[in-house]
């Protein structure tokens, strides 16, 4: 953006921050805002020559080519796909990865004052964090009966969101809270540390409530992983994974409802074992089987963008897996999705976006106390690592909402002015 054209970038931000505010609200609205920003920035960009300049000075970001790939190697998958349409939908879903990245990022990196920059950043994570405040609020007064007819129905699915959607996004909530308590440069007021520790107290409600294993053991994993990765001391990730250990099982003895959640693991995995599938482990058990037998028919490139639920149709019609598993459009695993649709290249690819992500952010996460570029490394590398866990039982990137904060996030908190692409 230019300090020539105030009312422009105010315009610009005030789209972005809106954004950010509806990832966890609305489907609808971000992508309706998603388009119009667009619209507006290609528009500043043909009419004046400055904000054509701010633009393409900031351009080169360094998750571009990792998403990408990710959607190239998609696109190249459609020529295996039964139907082109079917794989061409598919692969649309891919393109809104360097879509959305490179909007966030080049419009934050565009702002040209560093402090200027530093506080639009934070204000759109306060933004998102606002967003899903709300979004937690719904949720208490819905399982209050005060909102809804659903008086303590679990698991909580506020606004029809899917129980394993909603805990998944308060994890980033979370590490996006934590990152803002520990990193944040400047001194915090009293109201904010009040809205920050609110809205932890609502968000771990909220995971709690969602009944979701998936967010729980990764909310779980990712806090002792990340204890580790900014002391870098073994004496803390002992402290920290003892400490987890005990809250977990101190949740698994005093709440029924974690309880029973817990204990239908063991069952489940009895019950497979005895050749008992119709249960949720079971069922998924099934699918990676299924996206196994996909890989192994084409290692290199799957059964094509789009052909999951064609695969799955024919392997159901010759009776080699039961008919339940064709209401799931995905095997539940990212690593199996990427490999039954798309092979060693897809699941490369996946890797890549990963490995990236680590290799700019934690070198300054590792950086002196005083840089205050580690509070977006901190949401990065938190965030990239539980994707990488919670995806082992989800297929992360195929759900819009979870799709969408994944790459806010890293528009965020992976730039070219954070952490420059010195592999360029």
């Amino acid at each position: 953006m230019t300090a020539n054209r105030p009312r422009y970038n105010t315009t610009v931000t005030t789209g972005l921050v809106l954004f950010a505010l509806s990832l966890p609200l609305s489907k609808s609205a971000g992508n309706i805002l998603l388009f119009l920003i667009y619209l507006f920035v290609i528009a500043g960009v043909l009419l004046y020559r400055d904000v054509k300049e701010s633009v393409v000075s900031s351009i080169k970001q360094p998750l571009t080519p990792a998403f990408f790939s990710i959607y190239f190697v998609a696109l190249a998958g459609v020529f295996l796909s039964e139907k082109y349409a079917a794989g061409l939908k598919a692969t649309n879903l891919f393109l809104s990865l360097p879509a959305i990245y490179l909007m966030v990022s080049v419009l934050i990196d565009a702002v040209p004052d560093g402090d200027k920059r530093y506080r639009f950043a934070e204000a759109l994570l306060a933004a998102f964090l606002i967003g899903l405040l709300f979004l937690n609020l719904i949720g208490v007064l819905t399982y209050l009966g005060i909102v809804g007819n659903k008086k303590f129905v679990l698991p909580l699915q506020p606004m029809h969101v899917h129980h394993i959607w909603f805990s998944n996004i308060n994890a980033l909530g979370l590490y996006t809270a934590a990152a803002f308590l520990l990193f944040s440069r400047r001194t915090l007021t009293t109201r904010t540390k009040w809205f920050l520790f609110v809205f932890i107290a609502l968000a771990v409600l909220g995971v709690l409530l969602s009944t979701s294993r998936t967010a729980w053991f990764g909310i779980m994993l990712t806090s002792v992983i990340m204890a580790f990765l900014v002391k870098k001391s073994w004496k803390i990730f002992l402290i920290t994974a003892l400490g987890t250990a005990a809250a977990g099982i101190t949740a698994y003895l005093t709440i029924p409802f974690v309880n029973d959640r817990i204990r239908a693991i063991v069952s489940d995995l009895s019950n497979f074992s005895a050749g008992v599938t119709a249960t949720s482990i079971g069922e998924r058990f099934l699918m990676w089987k299924a996206a196994i037998r996909m890989f192994l028919s084409n290692p290199l490139m799957g059964v094509g963008t789009g052909n999951y639920v064609p695969a799955m149709t024919a392997y159901v019609s010759a009776g080699r897996f039961p008919e339940v598993l064709l209401q799931y459009n995905q095997p539940h695993n990212i690593y199996f999705f990427a490999l039954a649709t798309n092979g060693l290249l897809g699941l490369a690819a996946l890797l890549y976006l990963f490995y990236r992500v680590f290799t700019l952010a934690l070198p300054v996460l590792w950086q002196g106390e005083g840089n205050r570029e580690r509070l977006f490394a901190f949401i990065a590398v938190a965030t990239a690592i539980h994707y990488m866990i919670a995806g082992l039982t989800d297929s992360f990137f195929n759900i819009q909402i979870l799709r969408y904060a994944f790459i806010f996030m890293m528009g965020v908190c992976v730039r070219k002015s954070i952490t420059p692409d010195r592999s360029s």
